[in-house]
């Protein structure tokens, strides 16, 4: 009898194993995951654990604030990171961002519900520490966001070619115009020109 007890002891799980074993699961998932996922990732030792149990383990993690509940997102289950949302919506955004940049209302639309409430703040965020970058309106187009900084190059094609058109107006060629402006950057003023007054920018 004694020995069916020491057995039925063994084969319970030690409270601190199954916690650092959610914990590297977690802190190896690039998103929040539900109970059953968690679970199926477990360690063999510990597949034993019910679903009911580590449920109830995951939520006083989370009231205990070691880990973050997320809503349920195509699932009838809560899910759990060991990070807190603004970190996973900042997740959400450069995976949205990954193909292009896009304008606010077109990236708003890739974002799951639950966090486009939020998305805007963040997104901000993300802008002020360079972690993703706000595009200038180029013509009639929208401000867009992006991954990687704006290429000023596609900026000062649109701008030299319509300053060449203006200048072609007054009779100069082309050719001369092209020549002139190159022999222009290359002159040591242009390292002097002082930074624009920010009253002065226009968006």
């Amino acid at each position: 009898m004694s020995e069916v007890k020491d057995q039925t002891h063994s084969a319970a799980p030690v409270a601190p194993v199954l916690e650092d074993a959610v914990h590297h699961i977690l802190e190896n998932s690039s998103e929040p995951l539900t109970a059953t996922k968690i679970r199926a990732l477990l360690p063999t030792s510990l597949r034993a654990v019910g679903l009911e149990e580590l449920t109830g383990h995951l939520y006083r993690q989370a009231s205990a604030k070691v880990l973050w509940q997320f809503p349920k997102y195509r699932s009838l289950q809560d899910r759990f990171w060991d990070r807190p949302m603004q970190v996973h919506i900042a997740v959400l955004l450069r995976d949205a961002l990954k193909d292009g940049p896009l304008a606010w209302s077109e990236l708003r639309r890739k974002l799951p519900a639950y966090v486009q409430s939020q998305a805007a703040g963040v997104l901000e965020d993300q802008i002020n520490q360079r972690l993703l970058f706000r595009y200038p309106r180029r013509g009639r187009k929208r401000k867009r966001f992006g991954i990687q900084p704006p290429d000023p190059k596609l900026y000062l094609r649109s701008e030299l070619t319509a300053l060449f058109q203006r200048l072609a107006c007054l009779g100069f060629q082309l050719d001369r115009l092209r020549a002139c402006a190159l022999e222009l950057l290359h002159d040591e003023e242009w390292q002097l020109i002082p930074k624009p007054q920010s009253s002065s920018c226009s968006e």
